[in-house]
């Protein structure tokens, strides 16, 4: 997953994810439906977009391993070599600042 393809099919996959779909090809109604969620730039409709990327077990959390990788994906798809390599600084510092209880995860409900 070190290129745009990659990031591009993560981004599938997490729309497909969301929506239930099992399947390899989507109408072009879907297409349109992932196309308007891709292209709302609310932070609300972008944070649901990352949450669903990083929350590939579906179990409505995302870890601190969850969030690097993440990060190490989105920088290699737009080659931020310095990025990628403070991937790990930058999912503690954001996990410090979500998840403020300390439990190991963030939760999307309570970020909306």
């Amino acid at each position: 997953m070190k290129d745009s393809k990659g990031f591009a099919l993560e981004v599938f996959d997490a729309l497909s994810r969301r929506r239930r779909l099992k399947r390899d090809k989507i109408s072009r109604d879907e297409l349109h439906e992932f196309w308007s969620q891709i292209a709302d730039e609310s932070f609300d409709s972008r944070l649901q977009v990352f949450f669903d990327m990083v929350d590939k077990n579906e179990d409505g959390r995302i870890t601190e391993e969850e969030v690097k990788e993440i990060i190490m994906l989105s920088a290699s798809a737009n080659k931020l070599s310095r990025v990628n390599e403070q991937a790990e600084e930058y999912a503690s510092l954001i996990m410090e600042e979500l998840d403020s209880e300390r439990l190991g995860y963030i939760e999307v409900g309570p970020l909306f």
